[in-house]
């Protein structure tokens, strides 16, 4: 088998190994950089098949890497939408509560958007009625001006052609099998030689760490989302409607969403499914995920653990156009307006359970050994965050 030999050698092809490469290239102009990808182009799984939201930084944690990364991160994503012309939809959002019960919850979620110094407002009934008129509430809401949508696919082609240009070299079809030794893995293909490795590998970044003795504690739970589009616009939609977040799962729940061009669609759900890469019932189907994940399953489902029977069973109604429909229809004041007609793309919306102190993983995750840098739970908001949070793992681990 032949080898190859690169300075940095980066797996994956999504936004965080796209941006990755990018600061990258710019702080070492002269060394070589190679990105592996296993499918044939940029973008193919969590990236390309993303909810394309630009969050502000309201949820997450004060002092987390998702809060401070998600801000900086939506300042450099709306800087190179422009740049590249790339559409892009400067919308808001609003968050509603849904009954009185959530009203203090809400208030708590106001004060953590202060705290990370997020533009946000809260506001009466009559002052949601002004600023999106579909929307329905319990006595408050939260506004983002904001909030944006943008084309996700779009932003990694135009990536991809810079990284090209800037003589970063990308090998698709391209998988990484298996670690050799410190500085050597196996693809599909040939023997590739580092100098650092970095893993932007997304939903199987932790079974390549665990190939490094990292991350063995922790495994990954796969939950399929899916949104279903309206084949009008309602004339006085403008803002993404959303629920107040789920507190075990961090799921932000089902919403409603304008996207970059103006289509309307709702959703996602969140059901979990059988493989990381298992996007409709049979595809993608890989038995020896299948074993672990249901084995994970199946005792969260027993113990009940962080609510995830009580989920599974509400995800399930909303697999069906009907039951998505009813769940979402306590956002709005009339659902019938939306004639909602077909499912886009799903995608995977992964978790990262912590078997040891049985909680999900609240933050992104760097895991390091002397020459590799790995990059795990990169959940949402990666995308928004990825500009800010790859320069500062260029910055600090390479």
């Amino acid at each position: 088998m032949n080898t190859m030999q690169t300075d940095y050698l980066i797996i994956g092809a999504g936004i965080i190994g796209l941006t990755t490469a990018y600061y990258l290239r710019k702080k070492y102009p002269i060394h070589s950089i190679t990105i592996i990808e296993k499918e044939p182009d940029v973008a193919q799984h969590a990236s390309g098949r993303n909810s394309g939201v630009l969050h502000s930084g309201l949820y997450y944690a004060n002092n987390s890497m998702r809060a401070k990364y998600c801000k900086l991160g939506a300042i450099k994503i709306k800087e190179y939408c422009a740049e590249k012309s790339i559409l892009f939809n400067s919308c808001g959002k609003v968050i509603v509560a849904t009954n009185e019960n959530e009203i203090e919850d809400l208030q708590q979620l106001y004060e953590r958007a202060i705290n990370n110094k997020v533009n946000v407002k809260l506001i009466d009934e009559q002052e949601l009625a002004i600023i999106e008129p579909n929307a329905k509430t319990s006595h408050y809401a939260l506004y983002s001006p904001d909030t944006a949508s943008f084309d996700a696919k779009s932003i990694c082609q135009h990536l991809k052609d810079d990284l090209l240009k800037m003589s970063v070299q990308f090998k698709f079809t391209t998988e990484f099998q298996v670690k050799i030794d410190n500085n050597h893995i196996k693809t599909n293909h040939e023997i590739i030689a580092y100098g650092t490795l970095i893993n932007c590998a997304g939903t199987y970044a932790d079974k390549i760490a665990q190939q490094y003795g990292l991350v063995e504690r922790y495994t990954l739970i796969p939950f399929k989302g899916m949104f279903l589009y309206a084949e009008n616009i309602a004339e006085n939609f403008s803002k993404h409607i959303y629920p107040m977040p789920d507190k075990k799962l961090k799921f932000l729940g089902s919403h409603f969403s304008p996207e970059y061009d103006g289509k309307i669609k709702v959703g996602p759900t969140a059901v979990p499914c059988l493989s990381r890469e298992n996007y409709s019932w049979l595809s993608n189907l890989r038995f020896n995920e299948m074993k672990e994940i249901i084995t994970t399953e199946l005792k969260l489902l027993i113990n009940n653990t962080f609510n995830f029977r009580d989920l599974a069973l509400s995800e399930i109604k909303k697999q069906t156009k009907k039951g998505l429909i009813k769940h979402s229809a306590k956002l709005v004041k009339d659902i019938n307006q939306f004639r909602f007609t077909n499912w886009g793309v799903s995608g995977i919306l992964p978790r990262l359970y912590d078997i040891k102190n049985q909680e999900i993983v609240d933050d992104f995750l760097i895991e390091t050994t002397q020459n590799s840098v790995h990059i795990i739970n990169s959940v949402s908001p990666a995308f928004t965050a990825s500009f800010a949070f790859s320069q500062h793992i260029v910055n600090t681990y390479l």
